[in-house]
């Protein structure tokens, strides 16, 4: 799916629902699809497509470290929305 719109709303919906935070990432990996979920889309990343890995801290939000997954564009739609949210700066 590669729908902005559409998938600034899902990314807006995460945020709302504590799937995603509203702020940086600790740390973020990008490699080869393995058949996770989007947590944006809740389409599978395949190995065919870029899959963004994306651990926060869990003393302020309930995603275990690591389990995060997104594609590139629901990860760009993402930090989109969480910069209009928290006035984050992602550089």
């Amino acid at each position: 799916m590669n729908n902005q719109p559409e998938l600034r709303r899902r990314a807006r919906e995460a945020i709302a629902n504590g799937k995603l935070p509203a702020r940086l990432p600790v740390r973020t990996w990008a490699g080869k699809g393995g058949g996770a979920s989007c947590i944006v889309c809740s389409f599978p990343v395949n190995a065919h497509e870029v899959e963004y890995e994306l651990e926060f801290e869990t003393t302020t939000f309930s995603c275990t470290p690591g389990t995060s997954r997104v594609h590139v564009h629901c990860f760009e739609a993402w930090q989109s929305e969480a910069t209009l949210e928290a006035g984050a700066t992602f550089d």
